[in-house]
């Protein structure tokens, strides 16, 4: 459990590969949702940014500042960079 007005702690983003992608944009949904934080886009964002590293933290930065201030907009963005792997993971249901 997080600290009175600290989140989780999240594991870096190096970029490395679609599914490290996948993980850490799950990991953000879950801290922003035990935060009551959801829906705000700014918040996600924001705590996200705290998480990128290597090539990850090199293409966030690069990113127009609507981007990274939106999470919406940066996980959009963030899978369009990083995607899936073809076949998807386990827990995807076949489309």
């Amino acid at each position: 459990m997080s600290s009175p007005g600290r989140p989780e702690k999240v594991n870096l983003f190096k970029g490395n590969s679609g599914a490290e992608c996948e993980d850490f944009i799950q990991n953000i949904r879950e801290t922003a949702w035990k935060e009551g934080k959801l829906q705000d886009g700014l918040w996600m964002a924001n705590f996200a940014s705290l998480h990128f590293s290597g090539k990850a933290l090199k293409w966030h930065s690069a990113l127009p500042l609507d981007v990274r201030q939106d999470w919406f907009k940066q996980e959009m963005a963030l899978l369009e960079y990083w995607p899936p792997q073809a076949g998807g993971s386990d827990n995807e249901e076949a489309e």
